[in-house]
């Protein structure tokens, strides 16, 4: 679906962010604007969620949704890109680390990336 530009999926029962945020990508990938307020997997003042939380929260999916410009209803900023991508790495799909899985057989002198998420 890639003239998709927007998402809002308020008050749902996400609770699996990385899941969730992986799908995102891979099934909307020119998203622009991305609303997930209200549930579970994003954490806010509004349902309980700490600043830290909130935080933590943005940078991930900033991190791994690279697109993006505006977060629930607030603009990404370039200090919050800088910093997700200092926290976080790109979590790569299932499908690219097989791919990568087949490349690095033919090509030996290739070296895997973990496909897991990061904190630095």
């Amino acid at each position: 679906m890639t003239s998709v530009t927007t998402v809002y999926i308020n008050k749902n029962k996400i609770n699996n962010l990385p899941v969730f945020v992986e799908e995102i990508r891979r099934k909307f990938p020119n998203i622009k604007i991305l609303s997930m307020m209200n549930n579970e997997a994003a954490p806010s003042y509004f349902n309980g969620g700490s600043l830290t939380q909130y935080k933590d929260y943005r940078h991930y999916v900033i991190s791994q949704i690279p697109c993006l410009e505006i977060l629930d209803d607030t603009e990404v900023l370039e200090k919050e890109r800088v910093q997700a991508r200092k926290t976080y790495r790109l979590q790569q799909s299932s499908h690219s680390s097989r791919k990568r899985k087949e490349d690095s057989k033919k090509h030996t002198h290739m070296q895997k990336k973990p496909n897991t998420v990061t904190r630095q």
